[in-house]
């Protein structure tokens, strides 16, 4: 027996391990897919990759120091996966204390897709450390009505005739940034360029729309008209800078042009320097699983591309955005959440931290219950009792949660809310309560 307790701990030391050192074997950087048409209609897929340099292991060679990364892009054949582009992408550096700076480095993989693969999968490996990354990627061409190419966000436009740059354009070179952050102290505009793809019998006069918000609100709305008068057109546009809040912004960008119209949606952060990047929690994934109880729609799509800057600053702006529309600073919410959590944690822990239970999320998001009820209920068949708790909340939030010990471990699960559209009921909720539940203890 004992023998067998001590197996136990063993593999459960050993699923530990393995959990750290994948969590430890984790490359961050950032990844921005871009999808443009060549002169024949295909489609020409960019994807562009930034992986910040304290990121990276560097390995003295003579007078400078080197980091080798190994990227790849694969498609699904079978159980297996073929590798369909490859590079080692050598970075290096003269100046050591680069290594730990808050430079990046930024590159670019292009091919043209092939119409019958629907997904592909990056992966880049930094051979000096083993730390991988890897994430799906939309492999779709663009489709042949499409108007618009995807959006492709730049710190610097520059013109440049000379340069054989990946991200040179006619005689133009666009700095793409694939982490999405634009610093607002040392740059005047997050650039957009973008592609028309027009039909002849529909080239004219078009109309386009530039539209942004930021925590819901409206930053910029702009209508304006463009001349199309070739099959294929580069557009540059511009976002001043200046004038905008540090934070997470959404955008919009369509175009109207006879009876067609398309739009493509894109994402940014805008920072300055001395800004605060305020967080509770070490792990940004816990932190947004944490925030996700006080707004529906906290993950942005590309959350898991993002490294662990990008996160850190995106999880910041909810902060700020939740501290604002409290009526409160930005340090005084995260105070109130962390007290709560503090509780959760002390109060409602079973197998897994407290704030992660049923209870738990109740309780930070809505503090302590103006009236707690417990009591048990006796499920004749089975002649066993379990364990509940009754929550009302009779202030600004009018609600009624039922927690049930339904393993009658301790272990309190939600099963009947009203008044909390972030929560739902169980549909068999009434099977838990039984038939002689007194419904009135809800009111």
């Amino acid at each position: 027996m004992k023998n067998t307790i001590f197996k136990c701990l063993l593999l459960s030391a050993l699923l530990l391990l393995s959990v750290m050192l994948q969590a430890q074997n984790k490359l961050n950087m950032s990844v921005h897919e871009l999808r443009f048409k060549d002169a024949s209609g295909q489609t020409l897929l960019h994807i562009d990759y930034q992986i910040p340099y304290r990121n990276l292991v560097f390995v003295a060679q003579g007078a400078s120091h080197f980091a080798t990364v190994d990227v790849s892009v694969s498609i699904s054949q079978g159980d297996s996966l073929v590798v369909i582009k490859d590079l080692l992408d050598n970075v290096g550096i003269t100046n050591k204390s680069d290594a730990t700076s808050d430079k990046s480095h930024i590159n670019r993989v292009s091919f043209l897709l092939d119409e019958s693969v629907k997904r592909l999968y990056f992966k880049a490996e930094d051979l000096n450390s083993g730390s991988v990354f890897t994430w799906p990627i939309d492999g779709r061409a663009l489709g042949q009505d499409e108007l618009l190419s995807d959006v492709q966000l730049c710190s610097i436009v520059t013109p440049d005739s000379t340069s054989t740059s990946k991200f040179r354009k006619g005689n133009l070179l666009y700095k793409s940034e694939p982490s999405l952050i634009f610093d607002k102290v040392s740059l005047d505009n997050v650039h957009l360029y973008l592609e028309t793809y027009i039909p002849e019998h529909l080239q004219g006069t078009g109309l386009m729309n530039l539209y942004i918000e930021k925590d819901s609100l409206i930053v910029k709305d702009d209508y304006f008209d463009i001349q199309i008068d070739a099959p294929q057109k580069a557009l540059h546009l511009q976002i001043p800078t200046r004038k905008l809040e540090a934070g997470f912004y959404q955008g919009i960008l369509s175009l109207q042009i006879g009876d067609s119209f398309q739009e493509k949606e894109f994402d940014f952060f805008i920072t300055e320097k001395g800004e605060r990047v305020y967080s509770l929690m070490a792990n940004p994934d816990e932190e947004l699983q944490l925030l996700k109880y006080f707004t529906a729609g906290a993950t942005p799509l590309d959350w898991s591309r993002y490294d662990e800057a990008t996160k850190k600053r995106y999880l910041s702006s909810i902060w700020k955005h939740l501290g604002s529309s409290a009526g409160l600073s930005t340090e005084a919410i995260l105070s109130i959440v962390e007290e709560r959590v503090d509780h959760a944690n002390a109060n409602f822990r079973h197998f897994k931290d407290g704030w992660q239970t049923d209870m738990g999320r109740i309780y930070i998001r809505n503090g302590a219950a103006d009236d707690v009820e417990k009591d048990s209920i006796q499920e004749i068949t089975r002649y066993v009792s379990k364990d509940y708790q009754i929550w009302k909340y009779r202030g600004k939030i009018k609600a009624v949660y039922v927690f049930m010990d339904l393993q009658m471990n301790g272990n309190y699960q939600l099963i009947y809310v009203r008044g909390d559209d972030l929560e739902s009921s169980r549909p068999d909720y009434l099977r838990y309560l039984g038939e002689d539940f007194d419904m009135s203890k809800l009111d």
